[in-house]
């Protein structure tokens, strides 16, 4: 990275003042420093202002695309619904989803022309499936639909190519589709941190290109280092590529960042107790749970493990028979179960049922460090054909 590119902004009632710099990365000497002071309605303007101010200082020209195309500046009220929404999204528990819902749909009524809010929306169809709150099939259906929404609005819009690349990839299993759209949603800087993520997360990770999916999300980690979804992205990558040291630290980021991101503190009670570290294993989970994990089959299913390991059976029973009664990702869960007890032949098996349920996190899982013991299985191949993924791919 040769420049970076500081700023703050002050809000005081209906006026902003905001102070952008541009600063060598090497010595730290600056390019070019200014401030604006404006009304809040000029906000966008502002935007297009400061991107011209910073070419100009770098000796760049804006791209012949970018000023032949203008695209729609959203009403202001509806661009900070938006924002809310983005603060809200991945918080995996069904309160944090109906915020988010909200706050996306109020931006569509107050601006139906602003297309990013129904990728939002679409993002909140997948995360719907990872706290089984709706069916997956119901779910990315609907994803499908709102992306192509926003194309309609926005057809070079990055962000609804990235997400019809997510619901070609995990859904489809048409892992060549899902690598044109994400062609399409990654073509041109700059790339937003968010689509970095879904690329590295949803694409070049359960593809098995780990060391291109590491880059991407290192530069996630560089844009927005306190989101605890990219820390938790990152730490998935290093998991599979066999970095568990740092994938632990990355995980426990992620769940510094936010002490009720159950997602993180599961990932990580996986990770040790199918290691056969038992007790720490138990600890996490325990916070996952006081947290809300067991709203998730996941959820259920890695503290069920766990209290099956400690040999606190009556518990864990309890647990499984609700996870089993669940309707959307039992299958799913109980592959994550047999992964927590070492149980590596079942939790292929429980995989290749649950690839019919199309639950999200679900390719990822077949694909991270786990592989090496769940490729001993003899339904090892059947599942990756099942995914239509080919062993070089993962391997």
């Amino acid at each position: 990275m040769a420049n970076i590119l500081e700023g703050s902004v002050r809000r005081a009632g209906n006026r902003v003042r905001i102070t952008a710099q541009l600063i060598t990365a090497a010595d730290g000497s600056h390019l070019w420093s200014e401030r604006y002071d404006r009304q809040m309605e000029d906000i966008f303007a502002v935007q297009d202002e400061i991107s011209a101010a910073i070419a100009s200082a770098m000796k760049l020209k804006l791209a012949p695309q970018s000023a032949a195309a203008p695209r729609h500046q959203p009403s202001l009220p509806a661009y900070e619904a938006y924002l809310r929404y983005r603060s809200h999204q991945w918080g995996f528990t069904q309160e944090s989803l109906r915020r988010s819902r909200e706050c996306l749909e109020q931006a569509i009524e107050l601006d139906p022309e602003f297309a990013l809010p129904y990728v939002g929306l679409a993002d909140h169809y997948l995360a719907s499936t990872a706290v089984a709150a709706m069916s997956a099939h119901d779910a990315m259906a609907r994803a499908r639909e709102l992306a192509r929404k926003a194309l309609e609005l926005d057809p070079a819009l990055p962000e609804g190519h990235a997400m019809l690349g997510i619901v070609a990839g995990i859904y489809d299993l048409d892992w060549s589709e899902a690598g044109r759209r994400f062609g399409l949603a990654v073509a041109r800087e700059p790339i937003s941190w968010h689509v970095r993520t879904w690329y590295s997360f949803f694409y070049l990770f359960p593809t098995g290109r780990g060391e291109e999916a590491l880059r991407e999300a290192e530069r996630v980690l560089e844009q927005n280092p306190l989101d605890q979804i990219a820390n938790a992205s990152y730490a998935a990558v290093l998991d599979h590529l066999g970095k568990e040291e740092e994938a632990v630290a990355a995980y426990r980021r992620s769940c510094e960042i936010d002490p009720l991101f159950w997602w993180g503190w599961c990932h990580l009670a996986l990770i040790h107790a199918v290691d056969g570290r038992n007790v720490e294993a138990r600890k996490c989970a325990e916070k996952a749970a006081a947290a809300g994990a067991h709203g998730s089959p996941y959820g259920m299913a890695v503290s069920a493990g766990t209290l099956m390991n400690a040999g606190e059976t009556g518990k864990a029973e309890e647990l499984l028979a609700k996870l089993r009664a669940h309707p959307y990702g039992a299958q799913n869960g109980l592959a994550c179960y047999h992964l927590c007890r070492g149980e590596f032949e079942a939790a292929v098996e429980s995989a290749l049922e649950a690839v019919d349920e199309r639950v999200p996190s679900l390719i990822p899982l077949v694909v991270r460090q786990h592989e090496k013991w769940l490729l001993k299985s003899p339904g090892w191949p059947a599942l990756l054909k099942k995914l239509n993924l080919r062993e070089k791919e993962v391997r």
